[in-house]
């Protein structure tokens, strides 16, 4: 009995020596990721952790295979994709071109804008050039081939994409939002318009609805939200779609509360790129006798007006080229698409990748686009689900480690300098009582929906000598919270924080 009782005293020391060796092997940051699974916020939630050095050594992790929705987090591979395939000084051009003949200052036939998907035209960032040094340029080419007046449509060609503009697993009430506007070949002000909403005096008043900008007089604009109790929650959702000019507002805007100003999915961006160049032609003195005109997707020309067109536009291959303006650096537009997590451009990225290895841009073939790509890189999309650029769509289920694995694989000077760190970008907020001397190493991408949020990026080591090996790879996604985001988010600041001792 002695015996027995020496031998269960043994095994309890042993086993209480090998957790105790075992709890000192572990980083602070494994350590602190234990604590976390019985922790309130992440107790029920599905999430998982992946970190580790580029020489192979694990930092951390929880669930690293367990496929998530990352959010936002997809657009590190639109981005990263797009600048190793394309290139960093990659281009979008746009072509004026015509179909007809010029005769004496006079083109008898149509002015087209072929769009070759520069998401930039007009847009309102600081990376996309003023759209009237665009509109000067694009008015130069037109003089010089001597036209003055032009017996036809200002056309707006967007024929380079094929397929849909939004896929198809975006949920309802995000498409008409301006997050929720899909890129064409020719976009404008990035495919967004903007209403001011003024509420009445009392619940159950009608609002006051301008258009802002940009005009759209072809739209026909219905209005069926009113204006709620005094305090209460914002519900408004406007409803579009490119099968016809119709939009709808719908929902509540409380009463007496000051003017709103509205950002929409715009269902007709070429469209809307030809009719300011319409305007801005005849502005500067060339007539055009018809108005503006975009092409559907079954080759029509339409402009949703009484004035009659012809029953389709001339073949791209038949239009005649007046010259090309080009759209600012890949590696600009990428910088803006992270920093600023815009769907818009990641959108755009994806579809520019896909032309290149496949000759289309609709959403299967980007999905075979970007695998292909990835495979190219020694990795294992199979493995996981990507359904969309920008992370938009909850179809795409990724896993930490398929994140670690990529970043690893992609690093790349370029690739590092479009992502935000701690107080920029989308990071604003981020680890604001770290120290500078950690903040300056982080390099990362944020992700968010409702029930999501995730991390995922590098912390680069003090010593640049050892970016190499040193250099930590690491992503953090939670799904299914149901706690204040601020709560997860300190949580996940303090997980990279750990992280980032590890390398200092």
């Amino acid at each position: 009995m002695r015996v027995m009782k020496k031998s269960a005293v043994i095994v309890f020391c042993t086993l209480f020596l090998c957790s105790v060796f075992q709890l000192a092997a572990q980083t602070k940051a494994q350590q602190y990721v234990e604590q976390l699974k019985t922790s309130e916020e992440l107790a029920q939630a599905a999430w998982g952790v992946s970190a580790r050095r580029l020489d192979g050594k694990v930092i951390a992790e929880y669930n690293p295979d367990l496929r998530l929705l990352p959010a936002s987090n997809v657009k590190l591979l639109s981005t990263g994709l797009a600048l190793r395939e394309l290139g960093s000084d990659f281009r979008f051009s746009t072509t004026l071109a015509y179909s007809g003949v010029i005769e004496d200052g006079t083109l008898r036939g149509d002015l087209y804008i072929v769009g070759g998907g520069d998401p930039t035209i007009g847009a309102r960032d600081s990376v996309a050039y003023p759209l009237l040094t665009t509109f000067c340029a694009w008015e130069k080419l037109v003089r010089d081939a001597g036209i003055a007046r032009i017996e036809g449509h200002v056309i707006g060609d967007g024929r380079y994409y094929d397929g849909e503009a939004e896929h198809p697993s975006w949920e309802y009430e995000d498409l008409g939002t301006d997050y929720g506007a899909g890129p064409g070949a020719l976009n404008f002000y990035e495919n967004i318009q903007e209403f001011e909403i003024v509420p009445g005096a009392s619940s159950g008043d009608s609002l006051s609805v301008r258009t802002a900008f940009p005009e759209t007089p072809w739209m026909e604009l219905r209005v069926t939200a009113l204006s709620g109790p005094e305090g209460s929650a914002n519900t408004l959702i406007y409803f579009d779609t490119d099968l016809a000019p119709v939009g709808e507002i719908r929902g509540r805007l409380a009463a007496r509360r000051r003017a709103y100003r509205m950002s929409c999915s715009n269902r007709f961006g070429a469209l809307t790129c030809a009719y300011y160049f319409f305007r801005y032609l005849e502005a500067g003195g060339i007539r055009i006798s018809g108005g503006p005109a975009d092409i559907d997707r079954s080759g029509r020309l339409r402009n949703f007006t009484e004035e009659s067109l012809a029953a389709g536009a001339a073949p791209a291959n038949e239009l005649r080229s007046l010259g090309q303006s080009l759209s600012p650096a890949l590696k600009d537009i990428a910088r803006k698409t992270n920093f600023e997590s815009d769907n818009f451009y990641a959108e755009t990225l994806l579809r520019a990748l896909s032309l290149k290895r496949t000759g289309s841009s609709c959403y299967d073939s980007c999905a075979v686009a970007e695998s292909a790509a990835l495979k190219a890189l020694g990795l294992r999309p199979e493995t996981v689900k990507i359904a969309d650029g920008s992370g938009l769509s909850r179809n795409n289920y990724i896993s930490p480690s398929f994140f670690t694995d990529y970043l690893a694989a992609v690093r790349s000077d370029d690739f590092l300098s479009t992502l935000p760190g701690p107080g920029k970008g989308t990071m604003v907020s981020r680890m604001r009582t770290a120290p500078e001397s950690v903040r300056n190493r982080v390099l990362m991408k944020s992700g968010s929906m409702g029930g999501v949020r995730a991390f995922s990026g590098y912390i680069l080591p003090a010593d640049p000598s050892k970016a190499d090996t040193d250099t930590i790879v690491f992503s953090i996604i939670t799904n299914n919270t149901i706690v204040e985001v601020s709560r997860i988010n300190f949580l996940m600041d303090k997980i990279i924080s750990l992280l980032a001792e590890e390398n200092q």
